[in-house]
């Protein structure tokens, strides 16, 4: 194979991936009785609580939108709003963790599977291949942040 189709078949694993991911994403959703849109709000809430405007932000959602997902959540009892630690007025939202212990088991099958599928793989190919999709997600996240999509008019 030469380069241009060694790139080519990296870019079709890409969408294999993304296509996997969107599957597990919408079982996961469906199995929380969820929203898409509310399952991405919880992946942005894996790393602590976020403030309603970053999550609005980092979705595309307006801010009324935002509230109603945040109301969902709260109903579902996924999500919490907690004061602000560095603003008095303003609150954050996180996960709560009496449900945060479901959600990460619906995502350790995945983590599970790619275990036994790096299993038989030597350190190298491993750094090799975490190299490889970092080097990947920094070049969409690059598309990302260029908004490309608007539209000019």
């Amino acid at each position: 194979m030469d380069d241009r189709e060694t790139l080519g078949a990296l870019i079709l694993a890409s969408r294999r991936i993304y296509r996997a991911i969107d599957a597990i994403d919408y079982g996961i959703s469906e199995r929380l009785g969820i929203h898409r849109n509310d399952l991405r709000a919880l992946n942005l809430l894996e790393d602590g609580p976020l403030t309603p405007r970053i999550i609005g932000e980092s979705i595309g959602l307006t801010s009324g939108s935002v509230t109603a997902l945040i109301d969902r959540l709260e109903k579902a009892g996924l999500v919490e709003r907690r004061p602000s630690e560095t603003d008095r007025r303003s609150i954050e939202i996180g996960i709560t963790q009496h449900r945060y212990a479901e959600i990460a088991s619906l995502y350790r099958q995945c983590a599970d599977s790619l275990m036994r599928q790096f299993s038989d793989q030597d350190d190298d190919q491993l750094k090799a291949a975490a190299a490889v999709l970092s080097n990947f997600a920094a070049a969409m996240e690059q598309v990302a942040a260029t908004s490309p999509f608007e539209n000019p008019n």
